[in-house]
């Protein structure tokens, strides 16, 4: 069955790498529908980058098929409907190169045909690696928070994997965007990141009242170094970590901003 699912999906996704000149900063997922290309408003959310990579991949999951970098500004101006992070959490882009002609479009779902313990298999670029990978598991909840539709995942959702589709394997129909994983400890490693920030601050307004060396070292140079590293550690324990649980929306809106 997964065989016959990669078969019908694999060619219409979309690997999103944002770009610092040459250098990569962050990535994550789209697919096609219709002519336009659908991810989460947060994956979007790169300020610095200069450049947007746009790539879809072979039956292999990794050999190039299509692969256009454009600048950042294009990019955005292509934007034609989205929704902030704190609500449906979605953009929507004009794919209208012609390079993108060949590639495939999905089907959104019509109605919400689907049901809690249904399988469930979503599709995406983890932890910015450039093989498309799929995986598999079951809806586990449906739930509304604040007028948005979630849905909850029993599957292994990881960084990278935002913005992706979640599929019916039923009807290879898209029933939502796959839009996060939870760790089980995301708002313990929010506020160890929030007391980094905050000690780095203290240390730099320190370091202006004067500095001083011991043994050739400077210590609060020293201090802020190594809350630095320690935060970027933290950032890399929680994207990896992984408890098997990750959340969609719904496509209510995204079917409203698809036909805009």
């Amino acid at each position: 069955m997964y065989k016959e699912i990669w078969q019908n999906i694999y060619k219409s996704i979309c690997s999103i790498t944002f770009l610092k000149d040459d250098d990569r900063i962050a990535s994550g997922t789209g697919f096609k529908v219709n002519n336009r290309l659908v991810t989460n408003y947060h994956v979007i959310q790169v300020p610095i980058a200069t450049h947007v990579q746009l790539r879809f991949v072979k039956e292999d999951g990794n050999t190039d098929y299509i692969s256009k970098k454009i600048s950042l500004s294009e990019f955005l101006t292509k934007q034609v409907d989205s929704m902030p992070v704190d609500n449906w959490d979605y953009a929507i882009f004009d794919l209208d190169w012609p390079e993108f002609n060949t590639i495939p479009s999905l089907n959104l779902c019509v109605g919400d045909d689907f049901h809690i313990g249904q399988s469930v298999v979503l599709f995406g670029y983890q932890f910015g690696q450039p093989n498309l990978s799929i995986h598999s598991g079951i809806l586990a909840s449906r739930f509304v928070n604040d007028g948005v539709k979630y849905l909850q995942l029993d599957a292994s959702v990881n960084q990278g994997n935002s913005g992706g589709p979640l599929i019916n394997p039923n009807t290879s129909e898209v029933i939502g965007i796959v839009t996060r994983k939870n760790t089980g400890l995301t708002g313990q490693f929010d506020e160890l990141l929030k007391s980094f920030d905050y000690n780095i601050q203290a240390l730099e307004r320190a370091s202006k009242g004067g500095r001083i060396q011991m043994f050739g070292i400077d210590p609060i140079e020293g201090m802020k170094i190594s809350q630095t590293q320690m935060a970027k550690i933290s950032i890399e324990i929680r994207n990896s970590a992984n408890v098997g649980i990750g959340y969609a929306y719904e496509l209510e809106k995204v079917r409203q901003g698809i036909n805009r």
